[in-house]
């Protein structure tokens, strides 16, 4: 009888963890990679900027196609690209919403930054 209990125990105990699930780190802040991934949009919906993972984004839009890119997230500065990589410092964060400089291609003294919301 005490072996009985026992292995109920057990069981009882095993099948608690097992339902257990892993609670994600999903802290609002763009650093954050659980938070980062998804789709991310203009204001004016002409640019999205969709993180798949830790390393893997698409950037469609107006001005984009469909285009794939590895990436990475260096002293506040979102590094696109592996080659030929271009640098985008992380101007501002607040919750949803990010600002990206060096997004756009622009002449002259026009601000070529970009402001994203988490959809």
């Amino acid at each position: 009888m005490k072996n009985i209990k026992s292995i109920l125990v057990i069981l009882i105990c095993a099948s608690f963890l097992v339902s257990c699930e892993k609670e994600e780190n999903k802290n609002p802040d763009f650093y954050n990679t659980d938070y980062r991934i998804g789709l991310w949009v203009s204001p004016d919906k002409k640019d999205t900027l969709e993180f798949i993972n830790s390393s893997n984004m698409i950037r469609k839009g107006f001005y984009y196609e469909h285009e794939e890119y590895l990436y990475k997230i260096e002293n506040n500065t979102l590094i696109i690209g592996t080659e030929h990589q271009t640098q985008h410092p992380i101007l501002e964060i607040e919750n949803g919403k990010v600002v990206l400089g060096n997004i756009y291609i622009t002449t002259g003294f026009s601000d070529n930054s970009g402001t994203f919301i988490k959809q």
